[in-house]
């Protein structure tokens, strides 16, 4: 039985970095396809937030890991340390992703753009960079640019915060297994929901 797995996913997202190394992962074990849906978790319509640091904490307490930092640990991964874009938008990427899927390439570029942006700190929105690295698995790359610059693809990107809440989703990525949705989960979760939709 082969499993169909559709992926909310957004590429600046550090959990979504995970997401691919996880997906990754399923399609290893389990032979599963991954369907990449595109949230844009920061359109052009919101504007950036500054980042503003918390408060420090009391000197006397212990150090324990955050969610984030957690699930590093739990599924032994690391971030890779480059210097990436700051307050970049996705839409072209995911743009450029829709259209990769009317060729059937769009899992080969939708891990192209992630190892671009979080090991080389490359702007994957830029459409000079999208045409680099599409080059070599997109077979039409001026109808990949068209469909850019022209939005062909827009309805198919979900936007934060209203459309994507109105989805049911909150957090990205979210894995859809089996009628459940599962947000920013360890891969131990994934995994157990995958055997129990096969019934493993």
């Amino acid at each position: 039985m082969s499993l169909k797995i559709p992926v909310a996913h957004d590429f600046i997202c550090p959990w979504c970095w995970v997401g691919l190394v996880q997906a990754k992962r399923l399609e290893g074990e389990f032979g599963a396809t991954i369907d990449w849906l595109g949230y844009e978790l920061w359109p052009a319509e919101l504007e950036w937030p500054d980042h503003k640091p918390g408060p420090e904490p009391p000197a006397n307490k212990p150090v324990t890991p955050n969610r984030f930092e957690f699930i590093l640990i739990s599924d032994g991964l690391e971030i890779p340390k480059a210097e990436r874009p700051k307050k970049m938008r996705t839409f072209n990427a995911h743009q450029a992703v829709e259209y990769a899927k009317t060729e059937g390439v769009a899992n080969i570029l939708v891990e192209s753009f992630y190892h671009a942006l979080w090991r080389r700190g490359e702007n994957i929105n830029d459409v000079a960079v999208i045409k680099e690295l599409a080059s070599g698995t997109v077979k039409d790359i001026d109808a990949l640019v068209s469909a850019v610059e022209t939005q062909k693809f827009r309805e198919n990107v979900v936007h934060f915060d209203d459309d994507a809440y109105a989805a049911g989703i909150y957090n990205v990525p979210t894995f859809f297994i089996g009628g459940l949705r599962y947000a920013e989960q360890p891969y131990s979760v994934l995994r157990q929901a995958v055997k129990k939709e096969l019934d493993l």
